[in-house]
């Protein structure tokens, strides 16, 4: 594969006059054996559009470049939504699914792992019903009841502060119970003393989600099954091993 880390699509969609998506990839190995897509934040309504500079998009870089260090030839991109807000016909959920179609289209069936924060998390929530993903992590999801859940074969595993005041760490707990009831292989972890920015705590964020990768596809990237040692190795061994668990940390 001739693309090399950094390259840049983009898309306009079916909204005429709006801004472009676009998926920047970090990782571009040309024998990727698995992809991880990373999704920033967002607010309910705003027809801004997203820059690489705002904070939301920023705030999200630090997890693609911890993912880019994973052992193993692991694929990572970062999507850019057209524009800020949700606005109630679910967007950037159409930017997800263009973005999931320019992944396969450069690693056909390569088993996909979605990282999304606050509204890409609820994103990834939405699109997590893709037969190419096999991993959905959502990081202070926006929960909304009745949202789309990821259905069996996809490991859902959110984490979320429980000092967080602008999503409410209450419905993720609900959805990852009802994710549970159905049999699903669904986590939550609740990560004490942190707020929605995963500022506070903010190596144990990017570890968590590096190691829950990592873990998830071993097979794929030929790295070791078991977690590091230590607590947070505990909590990702728990995660992937149980089958679905709430668990503190």
């Amino acid at each position: 594969m001739s693309a090399t880390a950094g390259d840049v699509g983009s898309v306009r969609g079916d909204h005429s006059g709006m801004p472009l998506a676009s998926l920047v990839w970090d990782a571009r190995p040309a024998g990727a054996t698995a992809v991880a897509l990373v999704m920033h934040g967002g607010a309910v309504e705003g027809l801004e559009p997203n820059r690489a500079w705002s904070h939301n998009v920023a705030r999200l870089v630090p997890f693609a470049r911890a993912l880019k260090r994973v052992p193993g030839p692991l694929a990572v991109a970062r999507l850019r939504f057209r524009v800020r807000g949700w606005n109630g016909h679910a967007m950037p959920v159409e930017d997800a699914r263009w973005a999931l179609a320019q992944v396969r289209a450069a690693y056909p069936g390569v088993p996909i792992a979605l990282v999304g924060h606050s509204m890409g998390g609820r994103v990834a929530m939405h699109v997590g019903d893709d037969p190419d993903v096999r991993l959905v992590v959502g990081l202070a999801p926006w929960v909304e009841p009745g949202d789309p859940q990821p259905g069996a074969g996809t490991r859902t595993v959110l984490l979320h502060g429980d000092r967080d005041v602008i999503c409410s760490l209450a419905r993720t707990r609900a959805a990852v119970e009802q994710m549970q009831a159905r049999g699903l292989d669904a986590s939550l972890v609740r990560v004490a003393r942190a707020d929605h920015a995963m500022l506070v705590r903010a190596r144990l964020w990017t570890a968590l989600v590096t190691e829950i990768v990592q873990s998830t596809f071993a097979s794929e990237l030929g790295s070791a099954s078991e977690p590091r040692s230590g607590p947070i190795g505990a909590v990702v061994a728990r995660v992937v091993h149980s089958g679905g668990v709430i668990i503190d940390i």
